[in-house]
């Protein structure tokens, strides 16, 4: 069995994948090996999976990107909603706007703002890859406050990450499993976080909303995915499967320290979630103006 991660090695999807696999190959008394297949936002991965053999031995983790380059790509070679099947939301989290120490000295979202204004053309946000959830609301971040950020796409979160420590970059909007090892370093410092409120794995840390900006409230998550026609008995197996490994004991405290709270909702509650959220980024992306 493999599970695809259509990421660089080293960021939160990587690290995820390899923790359930692990977990699972014990579980199913099989081999499972990672392969991870970056470039395209997620596009080479994610069709990697909906061109496979529909047996449950090919199994895609993905995030957002699945529904958001429905929207942003004149032309994909599948169809992010028949292609592919969701399986099991494994988590979900927050993003948390980080900055680079070495390029500006904002504390809050209003810092930056002013900075970037008063420089104009010299600040640029780093993202994983064009159309994700770091490109669209750093976008949307741009659009609302007036600024004028350069948007540069990496091949994964390690890969930015590794931008905003050295600045190269301005500021970042990612997971804290990637942003979490750079904080002690000072190198790098969370300024807001994504969602209606503060996140518990950061209490100090103010929300957008309570910063005065709205329209960052979708959190971002993490799933399996399987080809379409794949068995729905097949479907069932690797769902229970992933749902018994995030309850393990050992796997609950991991994924919180990750900063992700575990998932575990049936195929078809996953289903309406990718379908209403579809909607929202739809959305949100069309009114952007975004175009790749």
């Amino acid at each position: 069995m493999r599970i695809v991660v259509p990421f660089a090695p080293g960021g939160g999807g990587d690290v995820l994948g390899r923790l359930f696999a692990d977990k699972m190959a014990s579980l199913l008394g099989r081999t499972i090996i990672v392969e991870n297949k970056p470039g395209g936002s997620t596009t080479i991965g994610t069709d990697i999976v909906a061109k496979a053999k529909p047996d449950g031995n090919t199994i895609l983790l993905t995030i957002p990107l699945l529904l958001q380059t429905h929207h942003l790509f004149k032309k994909l070679p599948y169809d992010p909603l028949k292609d592919i099947v969701p399986v099991v939301d494994l988590v979900k989290s927050p993003l948390w706007i980080a900055v680079s120490t070495q390029k500006t000295q904002a504390t809050n979202i209003a810092d930056l703002i002013k900075e970037v204004r008063a420089n104009p053309k010299t600040h640029i946000y780093g993202s994983i890859g064009n159309g994700s959830s770091s490109h669209i609301l750093g976008h949307h971040l741009n659009k609302v406050a007036n600024l004028d950020m350069l948007h540069v796409p990496y091949k994964g979160s390690a890969q930015v990450s590794m931008a905003l420590a050295s600045g190269e970059i301005t500021m970042t909007i990612l997971d804290l499993v990637t942003l979490g090892a750079l904080i002690p370093t000072g190198k790098v410092k969370l300024i807001a976080v994504t969602g209606a409120e503060r996140s518990a794995l950061t209490p100090d840390i103010p929300s957008l909303a309570e910063q005065g900006y709205t329209g960052f409230e979708l959190p971002t998550w993490a799933g399996f995915f399987v080809p379409r026609n794949t068995p729905p008995d097949i479907v069932q197996k690797l769902h229970d499967v992933t749902v018994k490994v995030m309850n393990l004991p050992d796997i609950q405290p991991r994924l919180k320290d990750l900063g992700y709270v575990a998932g575990g909702k049936s195929q078809a509650e996953f289903q309406k979630q990718l379908d209403e959220e579809n909607v929202r980024w739809g959305r949100l992306i069309q009114g952007s103006g975004i175009e790749i």
